[in-house]
Order: C-alpha cells, then sequence, then structure tokens
C-alpha cells in the first residue's frame, strides 16, 4: 500500500513541475513582450515627448494613474497633466532606471510590472534636484498589444 501511494504521487509531482515550467516560461515571454514597451517609455520620459511615452497606455476614460495621492482618471486627464509636468517638452529631467523591473503574472492577459527609478533636474530656481520614486504598472493585452490601465507613482525626496 505505501508503495503503491509513493509511485502514484510522481505522475503527479512531474505534472505540477511540467505546469508550473509551462507557466514560469509564459512569463517570461510576456516580460520579453513588455521589456521594449518600458525601454520605449524611458526614452521617450527623457525626450520629454509626452505623446511617445503615452503611446504604451491605453487611450481611453478607463486609464487611472494614481501619484503621491492624486488620481487622474482617463487617458485625456492623463495627457493633459503630463505636458504641465514635462513644461511641454522643455523640462530637463533625466530619468534613470535603479534596478530592472519586476514582473508578477495577475492574470492570462494582465501582467504588473514594479520599477525603482531616479530622475535629475534643474528647479526654476536654478537649484539641483535628485529624486527617487517608484512606478507599478499594470498591463494587459489589448488587440493594439500590451497597454497600461493603471500606473501608480510614489515619490521620495
Amino acid at each position: 500500500m505505501n508503495v503503491m501511494k509513493r509511485s502514484s504521487i510522481y505522475p503527479f509531482l512531474f505534472l505540477t513541475f511540467a505546469v508550473s515550467f509551462s507557466q514560469a516560461q509564459a512569463d517570461r515571454s510576456v516580460e520579453q513582450q513588455i521589456l521594449p514597451l518600458l525601454h520605449q517609455q524611458m526614452l521617450a520620459a527623457n525626450a520629454h515627448d509626452t505623446d511617445a511615452f503615452l503611446a504604451t497606455y491605453v487611450h481611453d476614460a478607463s486609464l487611472i494613474f494614481v501619484i503621491n495621492g492624486q488620481v487622474i482618471r482617463g487617458f485625456d486627464s492623463l495627457h493633459e497633466q503630463q505636458l504641465k509636468w514635462w513644461n511641454n517638452g522643455k523640462s530637463n529631467a533625466v530619468y534613470t532606471e535603479q534596478s530592472p523591473p519586476e514582473f508578477i503574472r495577475l492574470g492570462s492577459q494582465t501582467m504588473l510590472a514594479t520599477q525603482q527609478m531616479a530622475s535629475h533636474r534643474t528647479l526654476p530656481n536654478g537649484k539641483p534636484s535628485d529624486g527617487k520614486f517608484a512606478l507599478t504598472t499594470i498591463w494587459q493585452q489589448l488587440p493594439a498589444g500590451w497597454r497600461v490601465i493603471y500606473c501608480h507613482e510614489s515619490w521620495t525626496q
């Protein structure tokens, strides 16, 4: 009886391992699809190109962007605010990634990415300003490709 129980567990363990391995491969595949989009965002952010930066975001009223307690709803509202933040492309902020993005699968068509970032800019009074912030984005697979549907940005000075 004991031998029978042990031998019946091996197929279960193999199946569990196979499913876990398959899911890990799928997660890496999604990460490889999202990483170039994060790179595109970084290039656009350092160019202060609002349209290019927000190209990877869902372009409708369902978009939610949270920054330090402020909730911005909808693509148009975020676009307008981003133009202000970057002074219509005249900002001198430089953004750098502090560590590779971390990913967590939330569902078959949804992935969470967390990034640790830093920025350097010159304030209107001429003084330099350095900051660190974290970005958490939720990406959803849509007909147009992977798009950010939710972003939370939190800053420390």
